[in-house]
Parts: structure tokens; C-alpha cells; sequence
């Protein structure tokens, strides 16, 4: 329904999985504590549901950057449908290229593309993105081995010659030695590698469910493609071959007065907060 293509977030595990990509975009959003009338930049915004639900239910300013030319458009239709063109703007740009700071940033399942040399200049530009009392929110997949080698049965030759070319994913420490080494401190660290397990599982299940349909669409070989590549997703992430972190990050050196005392206020929440 809302095309969100990215790990869903659970309480159960038996959630529908439109309720779930929902949750887990509340989640975030609850998470970096955005507020009405924030600016907030999402970095790699995909068809936009994340953006639409910052605007419409927090009542945050939004930028959505896309490489995409149909994610951008659309996006676009999706905001102007929405009416909320006043509260959105979505912009077919490098991350870059953009000028300006922003209260929060949020990048979801876009690390992955960054690549490992490149990982300090991606949170470097977070940092300058950011205002002086600013919070970030990266999403993305990790490697579990800790020398960010061959990752196995979840990585890997296949995907980098089928799915993914040259997507890679680095082990989490590299990833927060790349944000203090851009002038990040992570004050939060969740791994949700149970909520992409049970995303697989039920992309897998609906794979299955609309097998001929998807025939239908695709030759054969894109067909298995898809099908290897979403059962071996799910092994993976089962049985710790990948993981996926959210790291939430701010300036680094600020005064430790300024953190929350607990996580409580992550949970603690209820929507709509602003119609």
C-alpha cells in the first residue's frame, strides 16, 4: 500500500505487514523526537512514505532526495495527491548537493549504497546537514563479519551480480567509527535483525502466494532471481549470516544534560500528534 521496500518493525511478530511498515516509520520518526514545524531531510526517500507520514501525522517540514526518476515521480504524485505540497518538496538530487540544515535527517536502507571508503564523507555531510542541537536516524544493513569480508548467505557474489552491484555492507563497528570520525556521537543503537527476518519471511510468503502472477510480469530468470533472493535474505537474517542497525546520532560534544535519562519515550507515544 504505502511501497515501503525496507525492514518493518514489530510487537508480536503476527502484524500485518502494512501495519508494521507504519509502525516501524513511527518508530523512527518518535525516535530522532521530531516535532511539529521541524525540517526534516530524508536522505534516499524512496515513493515517500516516510516523508508523507512526518508531514501528515507530525506535522514536520520535509525534503525527500531520491536518485530515482520514478521514485521522484511518484512521490511527487503521491504529495500532490495528499495536498501536502506546502509540507513536502521532493527532489531528484545527491545527497551532496543539498544546502541548507535541517533539524532531523533520517536515511533509511540507503547505507548500503554509500560504500565503505565513502562512509566517512556520508556522515561528514550528515554532520554539516544537521543544526548545532539536530538528530539523525541511519538505517542499514550490516555485515557480521567483523573484518566486513564475504558475507555469507546473505551477500555476496550473488546479489552483487543480480540484485544489488556493488552494494556493500560493512560490519556496525565501521559504521560508528565512520560517524565519530565525521563528527557524530551515537546516543542510540537497535538492532532489528528479528524485524527483518519476519519482513522476509512475509515477502517470501506473498512471493509465493503470487508466484504465476509474478511469471507473468518477468522472464523466467529474473522470476528465480527474486525468489532465491528473498529465501536466502530471510535464511540469512535468521541465522545471523547479515543483522541491520538503526544508529541515532547528533553532533559530537554536546552536554550529556541534553540525553533523554531512558528509552521509555520511544514507546511511550500515541498518533496522531498533528492533523
Amino acid at each position: 500500500e504505502n511501497m515501503v521496500y525496507s525492514c518493518a518493525y514489530f510487537e508480536s511478530g503476527d502484524e500485518d505487514l502494512a501495519a508494521a511498515q507504519i509502525k516501524k516509520i513511527d518508530h523512527i520518526l518518535t525516535k530522532i523526537q521530531l516535532e511539529p514545524g521541524q525540517r526534516l531531510l530524508d536522505i534516499g526517500c524512496g515513493w515517500g512514505a516516510l516523508v508523507l507520514r512526518a508531514a501528515q501525522k507530525f506535522g514536520a517540514t520535509c525534503l525527500g532526495v531520491t536518485l530515482s526518476q520514478n521514485q521522484f515521480d511518484l512521490a511527487t504524485a503521491r504529495v500532490k495527491a495528499a495536498g501536502l505540497e506546502d509540507k513536502i518538496e521532493i527532489r531528484l538530487q545527491d545527497y551532496r548537493e543539498i544546502e541548507g540544515q535541517f533539524d532531523r535527517i533520517t536515511s533509511v536502507g540507503m547505507f548500503e549504497h554509500v560504500g565503505r571508503k565513502n562512509l566517512p564523507l556520508y556522515f561528514s555531510r550528515v554532520h554539516d546537514l544537521l543544526t548545532d542541537d539536530g538528530i539523525a536516524m541511519n538505517h542499514g544493513i550490516t555485515s557480521t563479519d567483523a573484518e566486513s569480508g564475504e558475507t555469507a548467505l546473505g551477500g555476496g557474489e550473488f546479489i552483487d551480480r543480480y540484485v544489488f552491484p556493488d552494494g556493500e555492507l560493512p560490519h556496525i563497528s565501521l559504521a560508528l567509527e565512520a560517524a565519530q570520525r565525521g563528527g557524530l556521537e551515537a546516543i542510540d543503537i537497535e538492532s532489528l535483525r528479528r524485524h527483518y527476518a519476519r519482513t522476509l519471511d512475509i515477502w517470501t510468503e506473498n512471493f509465493e502466494a503470487k508466484a504465476e502472477q509474478a511469471r507473468s510480469l518477468v522472464d523466467d530468470e529474473k522470476f528465480r532471481i527474486w525468489r532465491v533472493y528473498l529465501a536466502g535474505c530471510a535464511y540469512a537474517f535468521e541465522h545471523d549470516d547479515v543483522s541491520i542497525f538503526q544508529i541515532v546520532c547528533r553532533k559530537a560534544g554536546r552536554s550529556a544534560k541534553t540525553l533523554p535519562w531512558s528509552r521509555r519515550y520511544m514507546y511511550e507515544y500515541s498518533l496522531p500528534r498533528s492533523e
